[in-house]
């Protein structure tokens, strides 16, 4: 099957894809868009794009080039207007997560495709990291047990995580998006209710709330408590550190290392690179090689926009359970 690829927003995070689209077989980048000029340049450099097919404006590109898929690269409040281009143009959708900065966008989305008969997918890559997928193999082996209860820290910098452009609730929306698909993904079961409280230190600076308290009730009696937050000291990567009980066993994950009932298990990439490296080129390609299934043979990822909406609506209930004191019912 051959695939023409529009990619929107090519500079910054927009790189980690070009190990995807320029190694899979069959794949074409056929256009490129973004508003920043050297960033345009640079990718049409990297994809030998001819310059003709080079726009500064992503409805042009959509106007102007004929092709099957638009990779969204470009921050999650531009998503929801994007998307609806692309499908009224009658493309496929890659979006990078989260799928939108609110929860009716990104609802509105999936109808959109679903209406128009189009496939969109969420880039949530970072749930195929060999420290992700060994967590979801000891759960889903049983090694575990019964799991009583997780729980997941993410430590940011004094200041907190700020997004990649000012928002009311960073940490929630952009960052912990991520630690939240986790959840769904290992355990392999879906969210009940969310309890949430937003804030920030005396010490944080900038606009948004950059910490968090968090806890999910999970199907099948399990809960989870999530802590974010701005510190000046024990800075977690972006695959958190865990502690999962169940009736048989505990597992941890403390920096990187795993240790199952206190014996360090091994995990490593298969090229033998740095597990604290999050490998995105890598795991891109994975996404966008399991969107190609998707396409081809209609195998719906996890990841696709209607299955990613549950993960969504984590973030989204945490933020309303946390502006009302109540808990959100999902």
């Amino acid at each position: 099957m051959s695939i023409k690829v529009i990619q929107v927003g090519v500079g910054g995070f927009g790189t980690s894809w070009r190990h995807a689209l320029s190694t899979i077989h069959g794949v074409e980048v056929v256009a490129l868009a973004d508003v920043n000029q050297n960033a345009l340049d640079d990718a049409q450099k990297f994809f030998n794009v001819p310059k003709d097919r080079c726009f500064l404006s992503f409805n042009e590109a959509l106007t102007n080039i004929d092709a099957d898929v638009v990779v969204d690269a470009t921050p999650q409040l531009h998503h929801c207007t994007n998307a609806m281009k692309t499908f009224a143009g009658g493309k496929h959708l890659v979006v990078v997560k989260p799928m939108s900065n609110e929860w009716d966008t990104g609802v509105a989305m999936v109808r959109e495709a679903e209406a128009k008969g189009k496939k969109m997918v969420v880039a949530q890559q970072l749930r195929f990291h060999p420290i992700i997928m060994k967590i979801r193999e000891v759960i889903q082996s049983g090694t575990l047990g019964q799991i009583g209860y997780i729980h997941q820290d993410a430590f940011f910098g004094k200041d907190g995580y700020s997004g990649s452009y000012p928002q009311p609730y960073p940490l929630l929306v952009q960052g912990a998006i991520h630690f939240f698909d986790y959840l769904r993904w290992v355990l392999d079961q879906e969210p009940i209710s969310v309890s949430a409280e937003c804030w920030n230190p005396s010490w944080t600076k900038g606009f948004g709330s950059r910490c968090a308290y968090v806890t999910f009730v999970i199907s099948g009696e399990c809960r989870v408590s999530f802590r974010g937050i701005a510190t000046d000291a024990d800075h977690t990567n972006w695959t958190c550190n865990w502690r999962i009980e169940g009736d048989k066993g505990i597992l941890k994950v403390i920096n990187d290392r795993i240790y199952l009932n206190e014996e360090e298990i091994n995990v490593a990439w298969e090229n033998g690179g740095d597990i604290s490296d999050l490998g995105l080129p890598l795991l891109n390609k994975i996404v966008f090689e399991k969107f190609i299934d998707y396409l081809e043979r209609d195998e719906e990822p996890g990841f696709s926009g209607r299955n990613n909406l549950k993960s969504l609506e984590m973030a989204f209930g945490a933020i309303k359970s946390s502006q009302t004191g109540q808990k959100y019912n999902m």
